[in-house]
């Protein structure tokens, strides 16, 4: 018996126990992990929620992102064995949750744990990266000479699109809303930030980027912030609008967008993932980049443990965390 996360109906994190589970003997093309940490991911809070475009059967396990070793594999499997250490790649679903001790999950959504990272890294990459590089490098061809805007830039998915955008030779600006976490962005590797509840944001831009403008919007608040950059997109602009944290809907403008020949894309990394060619696409391109360096996962400054795992979703709440927040399973 392990213990994992689970919850039986649905709400905030009160809902969420830490129960014993009985590993079930993995099926055709999945492996059995013993899990030496998992992190989280906003759509872990939407998922027990109910508010996530996935739903869950309850009672229901959650969490998409781990790192662990292979103790026991399906029929099929061909790709991993016993012994190998792995983390998960996250895709939409409501049959594989990850948060826990031990977790089941498809081979296809497996990679080798790099040598060179920790478990608290590891388990941390590709979330963070994959959703980032799919607007940015695969379909919004950022290069040298464009300007990527990044919203809730202190978030892990912030954090990573920055170092992505900057592999591409682009210049990040950022914003966040009050400034206190400006300095953690720059060190982050943004080349500005913007505070975006005491700057005119599209004013900022232009005086930024030369009256270039943005040309590539990454994009997880959208609401009222969207408002507030169109003023000041490029020609062929590509607004990526991957979260809804402002709580409100995004009215599109479309005279602004036709006026600049500009895209809005409603978009989530999972429906990339779905595809094997894109998928290994973005894999070997961040793998690349974590080998070289260029790509280096940021941890929030706490670690949790497996005993007090359901504070960390507590914690994500808060909205104080810089980077991704970890539990650490096992050392």
């Amino acid at each position: 018996m392990s213990k994992v996360i689970r919850f039986h109906e649905l709400g905030g994190p009160e809902v969420l126990k830490i129960e014993e589970w009985e590993a079930p003997a993995p099926q055709q093309g999945e492996v059995l992990l013993e899990v030496a940490a998992f992190a989280l991911n906003r759509a872990d809070i939407l998922f027990f929620q109910g508010l996530h475009y996935t739903l869950p059967t309850l009672p229901s396990r959650l969490g998409s992102e781990a790192c662990g070793t292979v103790v026991a594999i399906g029929e099929g499997v061909d790709r991993f064995a016993v012994g190998d250490r792995v983390s998960t790649i996250p895709f939409a679903n409501a049959r594989y949750g990850v948060h826990g001790e031990q977790a089941i999950m498809h081979q296809d959504f497996l990679a080798s744990w790099p040598d060179e990272l920790s478990s608290v890294e590891a388990t941390s990459i590709w979330m963070q990266y994959l959703t980032g590089y799919y607007p940015i490098v695969d379909i919004g061809n950022s290069q040298d000479g464009d300007f990527v805007l990044v919203t809730a830039a202190s978030s892990s998915a912030g954090l990573g699109a920055i170092e992505i955008a900057r592999c591409t030779g682009a210049s990040v600006i950022a914003t966040t809303r009050s400034g206190a976490k400006s300095d953690a962005i720059l060190s982050a590797g943004a080349h500005h930030v913007i505070a975006t509840e005491k700057e005119n944001v599209a004013e900022r831009i232009m005086e930024i980027s030369g009256g270039k403008g943005v040309r590539v919007i990454y994009d997880a608040v959208g609401g009222s912030l969207y408002d507030r950059y169109t003023d000041a997109l490029a020609e062929d602009a590509i607004v990526f609008l991957y979260g809804l944290l402002d709580g409100e809907s995004t009215k599109v403008d479309v005279v602004k967008m036709v006026r600049k020949n500009a895209t809005l894309y409603p978009y989530s990394m999972f429906n990339e993932v779905r595809h094997p060619d894109r998928l290994q696409r973005g894999m070997a391109y961040i793998l690349d980049r974590l080998k070289d360096g260029r790509l280096k996962p940021r941890i929030n400054d706490r670690i949790f443990t497996m005993d007090d795992a359901i504070e960390s979703y507590r914690h994500m709440l808060t909205g104080e965390q810089v980077g991704k927040i970890v539990v650490r399973v096992s050392d």
